[in-house]
C-alpha cells in the first residue's frame, strides 16, 4: 500500500512540474502560421460572431475539421482573452491528461505502477509530444480523446464498471467531432488486437447498444447540422476532406510511402533499440513476448502501416500512437540490463551537454539567421546543472533512472525552445512582430493590409486592420468559396488573376495607411512590378517586403 501511495504521489509531483513547465511563457511568443494562427482565427471569428455551428476563417466559411478544436479554444479566450495564452492554454491541459491516461492504460496492462510511472516519464520524453504542446492544432486534441475512451474501455473491461462503458462511447464520440472517422482508426485497432491476442469475446449487450447510440448521435451532430443548412456539404465531406486525403494528393501533404520510417526512427532516438535488443534475447520470436508488449507492438505496427499507405502524410498524424511505443519501452527498460540503462543515461547527458553547447556557442557567435537571449542562455545552463544532479544522485541500478533523465531533457527542451521562440519570432513564421511594427507607424487610424499570394490568417489578432488576401497561385489562398451566402467575401480576397481586381489593386496602392506585404523569397509577379513606385516607402522586415503610404 505504502508502494502504490509513494509512486501516486511521486507521478503527482512529476504532473505538476509538467504543468508548471507547459505553462512558462506560453504567451510570449506569436501564432506560427499557416495553421496554428488558422485555429486561432476561427476560433476568435466564432467567439465574436457567437456562430458556434459555422467556422469561418477571414470571413470565409471553413468546414475542414469538426468544430471541438475552436470550442475548447473560445473557452480559453473567454478566460484569458483572445491572445496567444488564451489559445494554447487548454492545449496543456491536454497533454497533462494525456500523461495520466498513459499511466493509467500502462498500469492497467502491467498492473505495475513503476511501469506506469517510467511510462509517463517516456512518453513526456518523446520530441513529438513536446512539438504538439507548442502548436495549436487538433493533433494534441484527438490524442487525449483517443487515449481517454481507451483508457476508460481498458478499464471496463478490466474491472467490470458499467461507467468506464459510457464514458468510452463518450470520448469516441468527442474525438470524431475533433478530427472526423480518422479517430476510429486508433481506437478500433487496438480494440480488435486486444480481443485477438487476449482470446476476448464481443458481447453486445443493451449498454453496448446504448453507448453507440449515444456515440452516432453525438458524434454526427455537427455534421449533420451543418448538411441540412448546406447539402452540399456532404460531398465535400465524403470525397473531398475524407477519401482524397487518404488516397489522393490533396492539401499539398503527399508524401512517399518509407515517409515515416526515418521519423519515427528520429522520434524515438534513443530508446528504439531497446526492443530489437528484447528480441535478441527472447530468439527474435515477438510470439515469445508477453501478450501485453505484442498487444503494444502489433496495434503499433498496423498504425504504422495504415499511414504509410495513406497519401496525406504530416509528422503529427501518427501522434495518436505514440502512447503505445511509450508503454512498450517502459515495459522493456525495467526488464533491460544494467548496461542498456548505463548507456541511456550517458546518452541523455551527453544530449544535454551537446545542447548547452550548442546554445553558448550561438549566444557568443550571434548569427544573424538566429537570437540567442540571455534567458535563453540561463535556462540551458539551469536545465544542464539539473541533469547533471540527476545523473549523479540517482542510483545507476534504478530502472527508471533513464526515464527520470528522458523527461528532464524534455522539460529542458519546453523551456529552450519557448525562449527561442519568443525571441524568434520570424524564423518561427509569426507575424506578431511584423504586425507590431505597421501598428506603431499607424496608430490608430484607420489601415489597410494587403498581402501578395500567402493566406496570413493572424493579421486580425494583432491588429484592427482590414486585410486583403490577393489571390494568384499559392495554395493557401484557394479558399472554399461555394458554400458562402454572399458576395461579402470578395471585398477581403483578390483574384488577382482577374483584370478587374489589378483595378482595383492600382486605385488601392495610391491610398494611405495602405500596406503591401510580399514574400521576400517568392518575390512580385512581373506583371504587377509597375505598382511599386505607387507606394512612397518601404520596410525590409524579415521574411517580408513592406510597400506602404503613411
Amino acid at each position: 500500500m505504502l508502494s502504490r501511495i509513494t509512486t501516486n504521489g511521486y507521478y503527482l509531483f512529476f504532473l505538476t512540474i509538467v504543468l508548471t513547465i507547459l505553462l512558462a511563457g506560453l504567451g510570449s511568443y506569436g501564432l506560427a502560421e499557416t495553421s496554428e494562427a488558422r485555429y486561432a482565427e476561427i476560433s476568435r471569428e466564432m467567439l465574436n460572431s457567437a456562430d458556434y455551428l459555422n467556422p469561418k476563417l477571414l470571413g470565409i466559411f471553413h468546414f475542414h475539421k469538426p468544430p471541438i478544436v475552436y470550442y475548447i479554444t473560445t473557452l480559453g479566450y473567454r478566460i484569458f482573452g483572445i491572445n496567444e495564452f488564451g489559445a494554447r492554454f487548454f492545449l496543456q491541459i491536454a497533454i497533462v491528461l494525456q500523461l495520466i491516461f498513459v499511466y493509467g492504460m500502462a498500469n492497467l496492462l502491467y498492473k505495475d505502477r513503476k511501469i506506469a510511472f517510467m511510462s509517463g516519464l517516456v512518453y513526456f520524453a518523446m520530441p513529438i509530444v513536446l512539438i504538439s504542446s507548442r502548436n495549436l492544432t487538433t493533433d494534441a486534441y484527438l490524442t487525449t480523446f483517443i487515449l481517454g475512451s481507451l483508457f476508460c474501455w481498458q478499464y471496463y473491461t478490466s474491472k467490470g464498471k458499467l461507467l468506464g462503458l459510457y464514458l468510452f462511447y463518450f470520448l469516441m464520440a468527442i474525438a470524431l467531432l475533433t478530427k472526423g472517422p480518422v479517430a476510429l482508426l486508433f481506437i478500433l485497432i487496438y480494440i480488435v488486437v486486444y480481443k485477438s491476442i487476449f482470446k476476448r469475446s464481443s458481447k453486445i449487450n443493451i449498454h453496448h447498444i446504448l453507448g453507440i447510440s449515444l456515440c452516432l448521435i453525438l458524434g454526427s451532430s455537427w455534421y449533420v447540422m451543418v448538411v441540412l443548412g448546406n447539402p452540399g456539404l456532404w460531398d465535400y465531406f465524403i470525397e473531398k476532406q475524407l477519401l482524397s486525403r487518404m488516397a489522393y494528393k490533396s492539401f499539398n501533404r503527399s508524401k512517399p510511402f518509407w515517409f515515416y520510417i526515418p521519423l519515427i526512427i528520429a522520434l524515438v532516438l534513443p530508446w528504439w533499440w531497446i526492443i530489437p535488443h528484447q528480441f535478441k534475447k527472447k530468439g527474435k520470436k515477438i510470439l515469445n513476448m508477453g501478450r501485453e508488449d505484442r498487444l503494444l507492438l502489433i496495434s503499433m505496427g498496423c498504425l504504422f502501416l495504415i499511414f504509410s499507405i495513406f497519401k496525406n502524410k504530416m509528422v503529427l498524424y501518427i501522434l495518436p500512437s505514440f502512447w503505445l511505443v511509450a508503454i512498450l519501452i517502459a515495459a522493456q527498460l525495467i526488464k533491460a540490463t544494467k548496461a542498456i540503462r548505463s548507456t541511456l543515461n550517458m546518452v541523455y547527458a551527453a544530449l544535454m551537454g551537446c545542447l548547452f553547447t550548442g546554445i553558448l556557442a550561438l549566444w557568443i557567435i550571434k548569427p544573424d539567421f538566429v537570437q540567442i537571449s540571455t534567458g535563453t542562455l540561463i535556462n540551458s545552463f539551469i536545465s544542464l546543472i539539473v541533469l547533471a544532479v540527476i545523473y549523479f544522485l540517482v542510483d545507476n541500478l534504478r530502472p527508471e533512472k533513464p526515464a527520470i533523465l528522458g523527461a528532464g531533457f524534455g522539460a529542458a527542451l519546453i523551456l529552450i525552445s519557448t525562449s527561442l521562440m519568443a525571441h524568434n519570432g520570424p524564423t518561427f513564421n509569426s507575424t506578431k512582430e511584423l504586425m507590431g511594427y505597421i501598428n506603431n507607424v499607424t496608430l490608430k487610424t484607420h489601415k489597410t493590409v494587403v498581402v501578395y499570394d500567402y493566406l496570413l490568417s493572424s493579421i486580425p489578432i494583432y491588429s484592427d486592420a482590414h486585410q486583403i488576401t490577393l489571390k494568384l497561385k499559392h495554395n493557401t489562398t484557394n479558399r472554399e468559396i461555394q458554400f458562402q451566402n454572399n458576395d461579402d467575401w470578395k471585398e477581403s480576397l483578390w483574384d488577382i488573376n482577374d483584370q478587374v481586381m489589378v483595378s482595383r489593386l492600382d486605385s488601392l496602392s495610391y491610398s494611405p495607411n495602405t500596406y503591401l506585404l510580399i514574400d521576400k523569397k517568392r518575390g512580385f509577379k512581373d506583371g504587377l512590378k509597375y505598382l511599386e513606385p505607387h507606394f512612397k516607402n518601404r520596410k525590409v522586415y524579415q521574411n517580408w517586403l513592406i510597400l506602404f503610404n503613411k
